[in-house]
């Protein structure tokens, strides 16, 4: 039952009870005391009413709290969910593409045997042969000939070692004591430093790429032998930031600038001050070329705060298309550079997936309509990869695909979000509330995509880039101070 039937009935039906009562009685005082009790109930009915909708968005976030820490973690829709809505309904026909070139047949699966060990590795021979007294026919006693050899693969791994380079370098004086001449020394990573650059790599990969916190890698060549604390590995990345990661993150950036069409994302992460002064928020942005490009390029960047100098600052006098979410973090350089922004279908999608789990089912309908644009793109998607087309093949396509049906499942979509906004039971703070708002304010950014085919749906490709961020930012402890955690940035 609806709150504000709830809460409308009882007003309705204490009015017709006093008004009733009010014709049957003459004296001023017993109205002005009706009147009061009639006051008193709507008072009481409007905070039934209140009580009610914050009821209704309570169980709303226990449902979601249940749904994401019991329930499954995929945002596909259960077999048979979205038929509830189906019913009187004419579904827009998605029409297969037509065919240019016969469909090449699938490949039956092999079965999963034995995989080779990969030939690029070096072999190491081992033979073991026959000792020569035993080379002889047991039942003929001929001598017996080699007539071939069982060859048999094991992978074996040898255990990462410490090795002292010892540089002795003869010194060479003139008998009349002129000058002294040595070889020079190679350059090291620092000056006098007595730790080799494979030191610094090995540390650097350990905790970006293996998210090996300082304190584990420090056990680890505790059992290798030797002392290497913490606080100079974390000098050792602070230099590695200087002398690798800043010019190639530059150099990086302004490949990436060349490109039309970005996407873009963050990601929180938990920073470590000063001894004493406990943590704070810091942010990494994710920065990425189209994935259908020739040679996919992306990057990552960190950040002291999430505010908008941060893409000010990366993008420069950087135009064209930035495929983003709605954070509002973005308009500032979008406004500044005349950029196009895009918006994120899957985000959008999300928000209505998140009410439905807190028990709007009221959402399916705009979960159906979502479902079917993504089905327009994923056909092209499924026809090109079977029929080898190339990528501006796949763009016309699409193309044509979306100017045909795109606007339609558009419309729909819009209709439905309207129905849901103007309905009584969508309460402004719930979840299925917060998705209709969210659909309306992003509405031109997410009907970009019908401009140019070149322009994804969704911004997953840069939040599967974020991915490792996910798993790696409960080991890394960043930073020990200011100017610490701005250099451990390029390097993560």
């Amino acid at each position: 039952m609806c709150v504000e039937r709830n809460a409308g009935s009882l007003t309705t039906i204490f009015s017709r009870l006093l008004r009733k009562g009010l014709s049957h009685w003459d004296d001023e005082y017993s109205v002005t005391v009706a009147q009061d009790q009639e006051t008193r109930i709507r008072e009481l009915v409007d905070k039934l009413d209140a009580a009610l909708r914050e009821i209704k968005i309570l169980r709303e976030e226990n449902a979601l709290l249940k749904q994401r820490f019991f329930g499954r973690k995929s945002e596909r829709l259960a077999a048979g969910q979205l038929d509830l809505f189906r019913q009187g309904e004419t579904p827009v026909p998605v029409e297969p593409l037509s065919e240019e070139a016969p469909s090449k047949p699938r490949p039956k699966r092999k079965g999963h045997g034995r995989e080779r060990i990969p030939e690029h590795l070096p072999r190491n021979v081992i033979e073991l042969d026959v000792p020569e007294q035993e080379r002889v026919c047991s039942c003929c006693g001929e001598a017996m000939g080699r007539i071939g050899t069982d060859v048999t693969e094991r992978l074996r791994l040898i255990p990462a070692r410490l090795l002292v380079d010892r540089i002795e370098r003869p010194k060479y004086g003139c008998p009349q004591g002129h000058e002294i001449k040595t070889a020079e020394l190679p350059a090291g990573v620092i000056d006098g430093g007595k730790y080799d650059a494979s030191i610094y790599a090995r540390v650097a990969v350990a905790k970006y790429q293996d998210h090996l916190p300082l304190n584990r890698l420090e056990g680890i060549f505790k059992r290798y032998g030797i002392k290497l604390p913490r606080q100079t590995m974390w000098d050792m990345l602070v230099r590695v930031d200087e002398l690798v990661a800043q010019p190639v993150l530059e150099a990086m950036r302004q490949e990436l600038l060349e490109e039309e069409i970005l996407h873009a994302d963050e990601t929180p992460v938990t920073m470590k001050l000063e001894e004493g002064k406990g943590t704070k928020t810091a942010w990494i942005f994710g920065w990425r070329s189209l994935r259908e490009e020739e040679r996919s390029k992306a990057l990552v960047e960190f950040r002291l705060g999430r505010g908008r100098e941060g893409p000010l600052r990366f993008l420069g006098d950087w135009t064209g298309t930035l495929i983003v979410d709605g954070y509002q973090g973005y308009s500032a350089v979008c406004e500044r550079n005349g950029i196009r922004r895009a918006g994120c279908w899957a985000h959008a999608r999300r928000y209505f997936r998140q009410a439905l789990d807190g028990g709007s089912r009221e959402a399916l309908g705009v979960l159906r309509e979502i479902g079917r644009l993504f089905r327009v793109d994923r056909e092209v998607k499924n026809r090109g990869e079977r029929l080898g087309w190339d990528r501006e093949r796949r763009i016309e396509e699409r193309g044509k695909r979306r100017a045909r049906w795109s606007g339609r499942l558009l419309d729909r979509i819009y209709r439905e979000a309207e129905r849901l906004d103007s309905a009584k039971t969508t309460l402004p703070g719930s979840k299925l509330g917060k998705a209709v708002r969210y659909l309306f304010g992003q509405r031109d950014a997410l009907e970009v995509f019908r401009e140019d085919a070149r322009i994804p749906l969704h911004n997953n490709d840069q939040e599967q880039d974020l991915r490792h961020v996910a798993v790696g930012r409960k080991n890394w402890c960043a930073g020990q101070s200011s100017v610490k955690e701005d250099r451990y940035s390029h390097v993560a």
